[in-house]
């Protein structure tokens, strides 16, 4: 993987894909601002590659804020709760930079297994591998053919990934060693705030440490959740075991 050398055009580029008004963490801005002022888009360019080269980001940068929204009236047991994080801004943009630019290396290298259709630009997640499914279920039945297939649940899955395991297949995959280290800083520093009803939970000084799983809420969360388990999907992409129909082989 190339160096990455960070532009005004790629802070453009990561807003305007961003929603103007999702949720945002700390720092309390929204993409909205960033998409209006552009002129500070050559400040962030220049601040985002200082950071990149120094593998440092302050911690503000690195604290999501973890909502706790009831599932039902039963809000005396925490199983009852879905936890939704909110990221900051500053740090969801950048990493959005760097998303792009591992997923340039993995797509010009061809390193993602075709089964893990999760991360592909323009995807349509489950519905895509769902309707694939159904349409060789329907021509196994109708020629009376032999078919076996299974699936693979990871149970908890971004929540579930050693860091260890992270920081490894970012190696094994030759993503840019400073990339590497920047993201591994980063995730030494991953915590989050717990709040309830717009009400902090958690004392400043009293952060909850992530050490085990993903920081969700971002870009590159999707993709190197399906970089860590692309070893798997390969590994199970055993010769002959290919299904064809219309001229066309399907893994």
């Amino acid at each position: 993987m190339d160096p990455v050398i960070i532009t005004p055009d790629d802070v453009a580029e990561a807003v305007r894909r961003a929603p103007n008004w999702k949720s945002p963490g700390l720092d309390g801005l929204h993409h909205y601002w960033l998409k209006g002022f552009v002129v500070c888009h050559a400040v962030l360019a220049r601040q985002f590659q200082e950071a990149l080269d120094q593998k440092s980001l302050p911690s503000l940068f690195t604290t999501g804020i973890t909502h706790l929204v009831p599932k039902d009236r039963d809000t005396i047991d925490p199983s009852k709760y879905r936890l939704i994080t909110c990221l900051p801004t500053i740090y969801k943009t950048l990493t959005s930079i760097l998303s792009a630019r591992i997923t340039r290396h993995l797509n010009s290298n061809q390193v993602m297994s075709r089964a893990q259709n999760g991360c592909r630009g323009g995807g349509r997640g489950t519905k895509e591998p769902l309707l694939i499914d159904t349409v060789i279920g329907k021509v196994v039945k109708r020629n009376r053919r032999n078919l076996s297939d299974a699936w693979i649940d990871y149970k908890k899955a971004f929540d579930s990934v050693p860091h260890t395991w992270l920081k490894r297949v970012l190696e094994l995959y030759k993503v840019d060693c400073t990339v590497r280290d920047f993201l591994g800083q980063c995730m030494g520093q991953w915590s989050t705030i717990l709040c309830h009803l717009g009400e902090r939970m958690t004392a400043a000084e009293n952060h909850i440490r992530i050490r085990r799983g993903i920081f969700q809420g971002d870009c590159l969360s999707r993709i190197w959740f399906c970089l860590s388990l692309n070893p798997l999907s390969t590994y199970w992409r055993a010769p002959g075991g290919d299904f064809s129909f219309g001229g066309e082989v399907r893994k």
